[in-house]
């Protein structure tokens, strides 16, 4: 924040970080009015980003996702299944993230099939 306790307009131009301010600011108490003003510019910022087209359209996604169900709110496996699916549309070919996007999906198709198991042992 500046002097006069305004966020600086230059963090506008940050859109993970912005993304990752919206999602932090949700879980203020309340009278936590920085955290208040964090989320309030962080969707100011955020929707006029969408609406001049400034970012690319799986970013666009992951905002929409986060407007409609904050993280906190959400399930985290619910959670993971969004992440994997947006993390797949970022197509960064590095072979590291790649591992890591791979063995994303197989612990989330694991313990997939687990549940899957457990729901048919106690429909029996």
């Amino acid at each position: 924040m500046n002097n006069e306790g305004k966020f600086e307009q230059w963090l506008a131009t940050d859109e993970q970080g912005l993304l990752s301010l919206y999602e932090a600011a949700h879980i203020a108490f309340n009278g936590e009015d920085i955290l208040d003003e964090a989320l309030s510019f962080a969707t100011k910022s955020l929707k006029s980003m969408m609406q001049d087209k400034k970012i690319n359209a799986s970013f666009q996604k992951q905002i929409d996702f986060a407007f409609r169900v904050p993280a906190w709110k959400c399930v985290p496996r619910s959670l993971a299944r969004h992440s994997i699916d947006f993390y797949s549309d970022h197509h960064d070919t590095s072979l590291q993230n790649q591992k890591l996007l791979m063995f994303a999906k197989l612990d989330f198709n694991m313990v997939q099939k687990f549940h899957q198991q457990e729901l048919q042992e106690l429909a029996k």
